[in-house]
């Protein structure tokens, strides 16, 4: 059945790139697959929070920023534990868990969502994420299917890593990847500028997204087309024209 359900998934990621829709196809063949709303795959960084590698449908891309921002929610819980995490209503979930990450999600109109490891053996590469707007569980064949989805994304992310030749699975992640280094690229320039650790940057850079209410990946553009900057003696945040928008 496995071997079948695999086939169906290579057919679908084929069927994708024929059709022109752009970008990888492994989040919207996850979404299509799983019979969910949205569907994303998050790479672990530093064993501290997540970055984008794709995302399909609104609800997806914004639940990415959501985490890749505060640093909380279930794709940053697998990529550390590497295990397969569900809530099937938020709304029912316990306060203790993603305290900044649930409430924000119920915002967009999240109602359940789900996380798989990405991995190989037990080398841990991230996780793929589902949504849904309505609550609830998914039944056994759609985790068998998320799981199969996670296992493609983890061997493409892993021949990617090592330098495959371009007959491998690496050709699916030249479709236009979402992959952001500018995040990084980000928390490098602000750990010069503010003389500081690119971790503590890092931190930083999400503490300001989440206060002034900017996407993450918006921020971090900012800083890299140097738009925005930390005062080398202050600390303070400016803006291009040099005004104090506030040290977080």
């Amino acid at each position: 059945m496995a071997t079948n359900r695999l086939v169906t998934i290579y057919t679908m990621m084929e069927r994708h790139d024929r059709s022109g829709g752009g970008g990888l196809a492994f989040c919207p063949v996850a979404a299509e697959l799983t019979d969910v709303d949205g569907a994303g795959v998050a790479l672990s960084t530093d064993g501290h929070g997540v970055t984008s590698l794709c995302t399909s449908g609104r609800f997806a891309h914004q639940l990415m920023e959501l985490e890749m921002t505060l640093s909380d929610g279930p794709a940053v819980d697998v990529a550390r534990t590497g295990e397969v995490i569900g809530e099937a209503d938020l709304i029912a979930t316990a306060s203790t868990r993603w305290p900044l990450y649930v409430p924000e999600a119920l915002a967009i109109g999240v109602r359940a969502v789900f996380g798989f490891p990405v991995r190989i053996g037990a080398v841990r590469l991230g996780a793929l994420t589902l949504c849904r707007e309505t609550p609830g569980e998914l039944s056994a064949e759609q985790r068998v299917d998320a799981g199969l989805m996670a296992s493609v994304v983890a061997r493409a992310v892993l021949a990617m890593q090592a330098g495959s030749p371009d007959e491998s699975l690496i050709e699916e992640l030249r479709g236009g990847p979402e992959l952001d280094f500018r995040v990084h690229q980000a928390a490098g320039m602000l750990a010069v500028q503010g003389s500081t650790s690119v971790r503590d940057a890092l931190v930083a850079l999400r503490a300001r997204a989440y206060a002034s209410g900017t996407e993450l990946t918006a921020l971090a553009q900012r800083v890299v087309t140097r738009q925005t900057a930390l005062h080398p003696e202050t600390g303070e945040w400016v803006d291009h024209a040099g005004d104090p928008t506030g040290a977080d």
